[in-house]
């Protein structure tokens, strides 16, 4: 990596420990060997283990919600994995997905205007070959579209790339992170502060399984990329960077450090224009969990924070949680998952300008796998959980959602199986449940 400069107070706290032997949802996993590091439980086609697994018993999630009939954005063999979605101050909506060609795994970027009815034609930042992995992108006022991403070599070693597109094409990527053969990155996540500020949020670490991954962070001030911040010490391995901006431009930012596949601390912070503040330990004042998510409401002159996170016990993902309020006041944690059968996992969540709350998230039941959402009223009443979409094949996963302009939400998902999965689209319209 370049040049260290840790972030200050440095992340400890509770180290949770992996999860082992029978216990109340059965065995967990079997966590890497001693002392190396969890990379050694990542799975490069993105589809986790515990969709092979019995899934715990209960009531399903039938009924289908309001939002439009789903749309298939990805073409061909090559199918769609971890789709971002962003939409612009004039109603664009910016859809962004790689698919696995011939030739390698390419990005692929679709878009549909306020006035279509239709997606574009497929557009392809990034690299022409190799694979071009994780992209996450900010749609800024200006128009202009902001890409980060991960291209990796054969081998275990990766880097961090930005890409932008600005009237109309898309410029030559351009190295975040070290290139040296010895490192490896993932979870890129970027978010656009005040002016042409950005905030650009990884894990990353030397190869090998003696070695962790620390969350990291770097800062484009308009002119220049500032030097990396290690977030957290490297002691246990961090997972699920993200970073997400609040209308005013501030931001907050969030990960996990844990053993992968056991319980893992969510640790969060928020930060503007070069800085963030100090850590918090989220699941000091709550419940373990990983992969955070953000949105914002409205209230007085300030916003009502949300975040958004799913916990496994020993290795299987059966609670979605929430919870409201902001850095050092964050209320108790609600579980809109609750009282249902399947595993619960992947959550996203946004907010209009009414201080309507989504969230979506995957839900598996073995026989049944569907993306589901839920309502959160003003007052603070979640709704029943009902489907997105029912496609009856695969498994969701990794979904992005947004509010736009107009206080419609979008979401964009993948589902499939190992190996081969597709990347929809649907829109839930101003007001509609």
């Amino acid at each position: 990596m370049p040049a260290e400069v840790v972030a200050q107070p440095s992340v400890g706290g509770p180290q949770p420990q992996r999860g082992s032997g029978p216990g109340a949802h059965g065995p967990g996993p079997k966590g890497p060997p001693p002392g190396a590091s969890g990379a050694a439980l990542q799975d490069p086609s993105g589809f986790p283990e515990f969709h092979s697994w019995p899934a715990p018993n209960g009531p399903a999630i039938r009924s289908v919600g309001g939002w439009s009939k789903p749309v298939r954005l990805s073409e061909g063999a090559g199918g769609g994995y971890r789709p971002q979605v962003a939409v612009g101050a004039d109603g664009t909506i910016h859809a962004l997905f790689y698919s696995r060609e011939d030739v390698g795994d390419l990005m692929v970027h679709r878009t549909r205007s306020a006035d279509s009815e239709a997606f574009g034609p497929v557009a392809r930042p990034g690299f022409s070959k190799g694979r071009n992995w994780g992209p996450d992108l900010v749609v800024r006022d200006n128009g202009s579209v902001a890409v980060v991403f991960d291209l990796a070599d054969p081998g275990p070693a990766s880097r961090g790339y930005f890409t932008e597109w600005r009237e109309g094409r898309w410029s030559e990527p351009s190295p975040l992170t070290s290139g040296a053969a010895d490192q490896e990155v993932g979870s890129g996540h970027v978010a656009n502060g005040d002016g042409d500020w950005l905030a650009y949020v990884w894990i990353g670490k030397q190869v090998g399984m003696e070695h962790r991954f620390r969350a990291w962070s770097r800062w484009y001030d308009g002119s220049a990329w500032q030097t990396p911040v290690a977030l957290s010490e490297g002691r246990a391995d961090a997972w699920h960077t993200n970073v997400e901006r609040r209308p005013d431009g501030s931001m907050l930012v969030g990960f996990d450090i844990g053993t992968g596949g056991a319980e893992t601390t969510l640790y969060v912070a928020e930060g503007r224009n070069g800085r963030f503040s100090p850590l918090e330990d989220l699941t000091a004042t709550g419940t373990p969990g990983e992969r955070p998510h953000f949105a914002f409401v409205p209230s007085g002159d300030g916003y009502i924070d949300h975040v958004t996170y799913f916990h496994k016990v020993r290795g299987k993902p059966v609670h979605v949680y929430t919870r409201t309020g902001g850095p050092g006041r964050w209320g108790p944690p609600e579980e809109p998952s609750k009282g249902y059968g399947g595993f619960h996992f992947d959550p996203e969540i946004a907010a209009d300008e009414t201080g309507r709350v989504c969230l979506v998230w995957g839900w598996d039941s073995g026989r049944e796998a569907e993306l589901v959402y839920a309502i959160r009223s003003p007052n603070g009443v979640w709704s029943a959980p009902r489907r997105v979409a029912s496609l009856r094949s695969g498994k969701p996963g990794l979904a992005s959602l947004v509010a736009g302009p107009d206080g419609a939400f979008h979401v964009v998902w993948n589902q499939g199986v190992r190996g081969s999965n597709e990347v929809y689209y649907a829109r839930l319209a101003p007001g509609a449940s």
